[in-house]
């Protein structure tokens, strides 16, 4: 299925909340490197956030070569499993202004929601994305509730 924007679900899911019980889940941002090759990083629930159903915002680390692809072509595509669906957005990103008071510096982006695939299968289900476990479960929400209060300003 093709939408043009989020559905209610997807926004939930992108609320910035509830990071405690999202702290598994993780995502891909795909990218194209300067050598046209695709490139490929994980983001975290405590780096994006859903302002409208058209609209992400991303915060990823300072100089990284996703930062650097996404200044360079101003696109992005996040690709995500949740509730037995995957998910892919096209996005059409621009850099935000750095946060000067900033806890947690960041590359920020907002990102223009351009097109999103759901994907069913069938035949089976889903059952999981890439997850992982974090080592300072405190220190890393802590961290990802400072950075989504600093996606929303």
């Amino acid at each position: 299925m093709n939408l043009t924007q989020l559905g209610p679900e997807w926004m939930q899911w992108f609320n910035g909340q509830d990071l405690e019980q999202k702290q598994h889940e993780a995502m891909q941002l795909l990218t194209v490197s300067e050598a046209g090759w695709p490139h490929q990083a994980m983001i975290s629930m405590g780096e994006v956030i859903a302002v409208t159903p058209n609209l992400l915002r991303l915060a990823l680390w300072p100089e990284t070569q996703t930062s650097m692809n996404m200044s360079r072509t101003g696109k992005a595509t996040l690709i995500a499993v949740h509730q037995q669906s995957l998910l892919s957005i096209r996005l059409g990103v621009t850099s935000l202004p750095q946060l000067m008071e900033a806890v947690h510096p960041r590359d920020r982006f907002e990102a223009q929601v351009l097109n999103v695939r759901v994907d069913h299968a069938p035949y089976a289900e889903i059952t999981s994305g890439i997850t992982f476990q974090l080592k300072d479960e405190s220190g890393a929400i802590t961290r990802w509730r400072e950075t989504i209060e600093e996606l929303r300003q």
